[in-house]
């Protein structure tokens, strides 16, 4: 058993060695996203996506089911611009492949929103879905 000295002494030369470290050594505040800023029931907008970059999505189609997808780019200016114009590119798998429409759009955290998705050509198994913005705020 440690007494309570012994559990000082070494708690205060963690703390010492923790103070000298590299800052590269030393954990990074995690990235987490904050509900309040991304709940797609607020409204839209690109800072929104760009939180939510290399996020899995589920698209929710009548034909096809539910696709599995993940963001993989957010296009557009970063300077505030009215009407804001900007695009989002999804990755997912090459079955089943969506036709160009509307379609619910889910995050986990963010909530589900309406979304017109059209497929976009690749040299690759995945397939690439593009959604384009022009929103007044």
């Amino acid at each position: 058993m440690m007494k309570r000295r012994e559990f000082l002494a070494a708690g205060s030369s963690l703390i010492a060695t923790a103070g000298l470290a590299p800052r590269g050594l030393m954990a990074a505040p995690s990235s987490q996203l904050d509900i309040r800023e991304i709940e797609f029931s607020s409204g839209l907008r690109k800072t929104k996506f760009d939180a939510l970059l290399r996020q899995t999505f589920y698209i929710h189609g009548e034909r096809a089911g539910t696709v599995s997808v993940r963001l993989v780019q957010v296009t557009g200016t970063d300077q505030p611009t009215n009407p804001e114009q900007f695009s989002l590119f999804f990755r997912g798998p090459g079955l089943p492949s969506l036709h160009a429409g509307t379609y619910t759009v889910e995050h986990y955290l963010a909530g589900r929103t309406a979304m017109y998705l059209e497929p976009v050509p690749t040299s690759t198994h995945d397939l690439l879905y593009r959604a384009d913005f022009c929103l007044l705020h």
